[in-house]
């Protein structure tokens, strides 16, 4: 059955496949394999989509899976590890061997009781201050658990804007951009939340300033922050410090992670007394026990009490003890810029084959060296990461440190590009080229790549060399697009626009000012500051002669003016803007700059001669000469349509109207990926149709549009024109058959 493996078939559908191709129950299945019914059964509903390499050859030994099918099932589930998922944020999962703390969890309840609920968790590094963060949180009724990393002890702890933003977007996945300013993000943030029963753990708190914009004002929401420091400085809230656990609970953690008879009472004390009854330390040591059978308690414990005193004795114990490719990779990974990597970087780290360091890294997991996320991307303690970090200066020498950094980030920067190009038109999936370990199949595993990656390749994007910066910012323009919300964008758009300025390259400073231009505009909703690059990019572009440029940086200065509400000096340069794009034969910019332009003249208040540029739009469109790319096409004859129907509703014109309303419907009907924007073309179109008395067509138009709301989403439901709309068509038609008329 190999050949009905291939393609991007989900994990959990070809594993059910295979097993029910194999005759095989759950039951039967878990026997097989050693893996667990209800993680088989969680694996094909979809519930655990990114299982670790060993449960995946596991299974496959179960299913007797060979060949081709096995190779179908390890490389649909390193696709599901290499996915995201959007821009939830969930809490690490609990770890399973959580023990003792129960007198803080109840008193952390009792505050969660309250008016409002904001607990700072404090303790030494490695007490278990993030897991019992969140057996506390998953112990709360809630609609929602979010969990941000606030990366206290990196070089640059994430800003409170940078957290506010990631919640808000999280809360409100369809907002399309966030106020840049923590004190704008926090009252946006605040109004979100009000009367949302959320639970928020921002974990690993440096300072009071990441955390104070991000604490509600008032309940139900609840937030619990970890920090090594007490936070002193945050008023009206509660203060809880974990301490070590104590010796009983110490040795029930340790019996548990051992689970046989071979260490006694004392053993287990001496054990934890030399772990200092620290968890991390304790889940190490207990792990390493377990992974060499033929070791008894007493060799443990010799070889702790042989080590450096407490917590890093348990470290030097199992780093010790890995295999040579498994040692390699632990201390490369301090090298991994971001907060986690996906086992493909890893494996350019490790220098190995990507199998090998699947292996490797499940070692790791499996001595909890390493943490796997719900999302099957690895990331450190920060205790592990500095060590990992002291065990690499001691045992590399710095060429061959140097020389991994460079591999590194060579590789992020050539995947990124490859990954951007999957979205340019002069590139897409055939013509995008191959990336080295990963495989691009469609644009969306493209971008799951570059968002998955965006930390660490951001990071290698800020050491690269000029050209090389321009060139990577450049492949990923027409993706930034599809992920207009990240905040990064500015930075990136940042850093070309200076390296095209040290290159002295005039013509690419204008492109890559436009660039960032768009982020002030689009993403950020900061017209004063787009206006600012607008004009640096105009010029830039004067200097290098180059009229095309030119006309994008009049379109761009027109476009920032018209956000100001400046519009007669918008229309000044629109219209130059125009006059350059038709004398360079420019196919993209003359139906944008047609659509600013007609615009304009709409909002002065005159429509007829708006009418006449959207009407030169649907001919610019149409006509091969002038056509520009489809996706650029589809976009401005629609929207010229959808206005223009509007005008000649406007002005009587109720044919016209029907004309330019069913083209849009006809449009957005074969794009196919919008449905909002199908939704507002079906209630013009209806309203149209009501007006003319045609309430047969109406009425179909209105089931249709029925039929789209829930995927419209709130675009349907938030009060405005649209909906007012609609409720005039819903009301018009429900009059017992009669004709209504014009109603108006």
């Amino acid at each position: 059955m190999g050949g009905d493996m291939a393609g991007d078939v989900p994990f959990g559908v070809l594993l059910r496949r295979l097993r029910v191709g194999a005759g095989l129950t759950l039951e039967q299945l878990a026997e097989a394999s050693g893996v667990t019914d209800r993680a088989i059964s969680d694996m094909e509903r979809g519930v655990s989509l990114r299982p670790r390499a060993r449960t995946v050859a596991a299974l496959a030994d179960g299913l007797g899976a060979a060949g081709e099918d096995r190779e179908s099932l390890l490389a649909a589930a390193r696709a599901g590890r290499g996915a995201v998922a959007g821009t939830r944020l969930p809490p690490p999962r609990q770890v399973a061997d959580f023990t003792g703390r129960g007198a803080e969890l109840a008193q952390v309840a009792r505050w969660a009781a309250g008016d409002r609920a904001v607990v700072v968790v404090s303790g030494d590094a490695g007490v278990g201050k993030t897991s019992f963060a969140i057996r506390a949180a998953h112990a709360w009724p809630a609609e929602e658990q979010l969990f941000v990393d606030l990366r206290g002890l990196d070089e640059k702890p994430q800003t409170a804007a940078a957290v506010l933003g990631r919640l808000i977007r999280a809360v409100d996945p369809d907002r399309r951009s966030v106020p840049p300013e923590a004190d704008e993000a926090s009252a946006l943030w605040q109004t979100l939340i009000g009367g949302r029963r959320l639970v928020v753990v921002l974990d690993n708190a440096i300072a009071e300033a990441q955390v104070r914009p991000v604490l509600p004002a008032r309940g139900p929401a609840v937030v619990v922050v970890t920090s090594r420091r007490s936070l002193s400085g945050l008023e009206d809230v509660h203060r809880l410090r974990l301490d070590p656990l104590p010796e009983a609970d110490s040795v029930t953690l340790l019996d548990g992670i051992l689970r046989r008879e071979a260490a006694s009472p004392e053993q287990l004390r001496h054990i934890a007394r030399l772990c200092a009854n620290i968890p991390l330390a304790l889940r190490i040591a207990g792990n390493r026990l377990v992974s060499r059978p033929e070791w008894t308690a007493d060799d443990l414990i010799t070889r702790l009490a042989a080590g450096d005193p407490q917590v890093k004795a348990a470290f030097d114990l199992s780093y010790q003890q890995l295999s040579e490719v498994a040692r390699r990779l632990f201390r490369r990974l301090a090298l991994v810029p971001g907060t986690s990597t996906g086992p493909e970087l890893a494996a350019v780290l490790a220098e190995e084959p990507l199998l090998a360091t699947e292996d490797a890294l499940d070692e790791l997991v499996d001595l909890s060296l390493l943490q796997q996320r719900p999302d099957g991307r690895l990331d450190f303690h920060d205790l592990l990461r500095l060590y990992a970090g002291q065990a690499l200066d001691r045992e590399e020498a710095a060429a061959d440190r140097a020389a991994a950094k460079r591999r590194r980030d060579a590789w992020l920067l050539d995947t990124a590009t490859v990954a951007g190009r999957h979205f340019e038109p002069d590139y897409g999936p055939g013509r995008a080229g191959a990336a080295e370990l990963v495989d691009f199949r469609s644009p969306g595993r493209a971008g799951d790549w570059l968002r998955a990656e965006a930390e660490n390749w951001l990071a290698a994007l800020r050491a690269a060399p000029d050209r090389r910066v321009v060139d990577v910012a450049e492949s990923l323009h027409w993706y930034s697009d599809s992920w207009f919300a990240w905040p990064g964008w500015e930075e990136v758009f940042t850093l070309s626009s200076a390296a095209a300025e040290r290159l002295g390259d005039d013509r690419l400073r204008a492109i890559h000012e436009g660039y960032l231009t768009w982020v002030y505009l689009v993403a950020q909703h900061r017209a004063g500051k787009g206006l600012e690059h607008a004009r640096r990019a105009f010029t830039a572009a004067v200097r290098s002669g180059d009229r095309r440029q030119i006309g994008w940086a009049q379109y761009y200065v027109a476009w920032a003016l018209r956000l100001l509400e400046r519009d007669p000096e918008a229309v000044e340069h629109i219209r130059a803007a125009v006059r350059e794009f038709r004398a360079t034969g420019d196919r993209e910019g003359v139906p944008n700059g047609l659509l600013m332009w007609a615009d304009l003249l709409v909002r002065q208040g005159e429509p007829d001669e708006g009418a006449v540029l959207f009407r030169e739009i649907i001919a610019t469109v149409r006509d091969p000469a002038t056509a520009p790319p489809p996706h650029i096409a589809g976009y401005a004859e629609a929207t010229a349509s959808q206005v223009l129907a509007d005008i000649e509703a406007g002005a009587g014109r109720w044919p016209e109207a029907l004309e330019a309303a069913t083209r849009q419907v006809e449009i957005r009907g074969r794009q196919g990926d919008n449905p909002g924007a199908m939704v507002r073309a079906l209630a013009l179109r209806a309203y149209i149709l009501v007006e003319i008395g045609d309430h047969e067509q109406a009425r179909a138009d209105l089931a249709a549009l029925d039929a789209m709301r829930d995927r419209a989403g709130d675009q349907v439901r938030r009060p405005g024109p649209l909906r007012d709309r609609i409720e005039l068509i819903e009301r018009a038609l429900g009059r017992s058959g009669q004709d209504p008329g014009r109603g108006r």
